[in-house]
């Protein structure tokens, strides 16, 4: 039996951060993943999606550019694109390890499983701690179709040598919408399943609403209220069979990737052989990330059930709290911060805030400001005519609550409004503020009228 102050299950920013603060406090540490070191984030999530992203955002802006100020001839590469996010992705593992055995954190590559409260196994050790930190993230959920086994993950879309010719969906989220924004502009035939009436179910109806009839015009065929019933390969392809209301469809495919949910990792580490408990959502938690039914387990990120959206910034704020609290014993506040989220789709949609449905539940609170953001100059310039935006206002109090944008600089303009929202700052202000000008963000007072 190996004996440790902290076991650490997953190193992602979370379990990263926890590991190193802990080392530096003078503990023994182990950390365990049974991926590749470093986390979802920097290998297949925000980050690498990011890399890919921009590069096609520029090469769609060139191509409306072309003979407007802009001639010649660019081509998307997905090879060398590849390539380009790899130089972002492969060294992380490496310099993740080299960097916890640097600091003198030891390092195990398997699968953690629960023994006792106080004990893990790991590739037939048994490593025993006072405190386990089980920040482990999160997976594709199971889904109960035929030929399930033909689905690829969100993460093995970024590790494909070539992007197929016909890309199916499966879910209406931001890694579908995201991921077919992408594949779209290779002009790649892509289709979207959507279970429910309407994707993107996060973000505000009818700023989805603009992005969804954009989506279409680029050729994206989405489907809603449309059942996945099963997979069936076929020599190189797959046929994907679905059902909308009482007709069944068969729909060709080089590849059907998972986009419909994500569940914790937490159901097959043996929590039940523990005291810790736990739900579908993950590791119950309090406002310290301290298990509430055994005081020596935390837990943070996706396979935490502390009402966080599953960010990376929201991973990072969670790690915090572990570190503050285990470590230095400082109990913490009650989580009161707004949640930003953005879809980085060309044009992207970003939320936070107050919901406009929430709003129209209590109109003599709150005041929607909504605007048509097409023809204003920051939108027009790249000759990308998309815009709409809500605004929800407190109208006692005259701040704003609420942002929901669908525009070419969501992804900054809704930094803005979260600042906007923390600090309570007065809607006047905003409207009075100079603005730095043409810039996206002098745009806020024209959407505060």
């Amino acid at each position: 039996m190996h004996k440790l102050d902290l076991i650490v299950i997953g190193s992602g920013v979370s379990g990263h951060s926890t590991a190193s603060a802990a080392r530096k406090k003078g503990w023994t540490v182990a950390v365990v993943d049974d991926k590749p070191f470093g986390g979802t984030c920097p290998q297949w999530g925000c980050d690498p999606k990011k890399v890919l992203i921009e590069t096609v955002r520029i090469q769609y802006a060139f191509d409306r550019m072309n003979n407007y100020g802009l001639t010649g001839n660019a081509q998307l590469d997905w090879s060398k694109l590849r390539e380009h996010k790899e130089t972002f992705t492969e060294p992380i593992p490496k310099m993740t390890v080299e960097e916890f055995k640097n600091d003198g954190i030891e390092v195990y590559q398997g699968h953690a499983q629960f023994i006792d409260d106080h004990t893990v196994q790991v590739n037939g050790e048994k490593l025993q701690a006072s405190y386990i930190l089980i920040a482990s993230g999160a997976s594709p959920a199971r889904l109960p179709v035929d030929g399930f086994e033909h689905l690829v993950s969100s993460d093995a879309f970024f590790e494909l040598h070539e992007l197929p010719q016909e890309l199916v969906l499966i879910g209406g989220g931001y890694i579908s919408f995201e991921f077919a924004h992408i594949a779209a502009r290779f002009n790649r035939k892509v289709t979207l399943i959507q279970r429910g009436e309407r994707p993107l179910k996060g973000f505000d109806e009818d700023v989805v609403n603009h992005l969804v009839a954009y989506s279409k015009k680029l050729g994206i065929d989405i489907r809603t209220n449309t059942e996945l019933e099963s997979v069936e390969k076929q020599g190189n392809k797959f046929i994907v069979s679905v059902r909308s209301g009482n007709q069944t469809e068969k729909i060709s495919a080089d590849i059907v990737i998972h986009g419909a949910g994500r569940t914790p990792n937490v159901l097959e580490m043996g929590l039940e052989q523990t005291s810790i408990s736990y739900s579908k959502k993950g590791i119950k938690v309090d406002k310290n990330q301290q298990s509430i039914s055994a005081p020596h387990i935390y837990a943070a990120g996706d396979c935490a059930d502390d009402g966080k959206l599953p960010l990376t910034p929201l991973a990072s704020e969670a790690g915090s709290r572990v570190i503050h609290h285990m470590l230095e014993g400082k109990q913490q506040d009650e989580f009161n911060h707004v949640q930003p989220s953005i879809v980085y789709t060309i044009p992207g949609i970003a939320s936070v805030g107050i919901s406009a449905a929430e709003a129209a539940k209590a109109q003599d609170k709150y005041t929607v400001i909504e605007q048509d953001l097409s023809s204003f100059f920051t939108n027009k310039i790249t000759r990308l005519e998309e815009g709409f935006s809500k605004i929800i206002l407190d109208k006692e109090k005259q701040v704003i609550v609420g942002a929901h944008i669908y525009a070419a600089h969501a992804q900054h303009l809704i930094n803005v409004f979260t600042l906007a929202i923390e600090m309570e700052a007065p809607v006047q202000m905003l409207q009075s503020l100079l603005w730095a000008y043409p810039t996206a963000e002098s745009d806020i007072p024209s959407m505060l009228q």
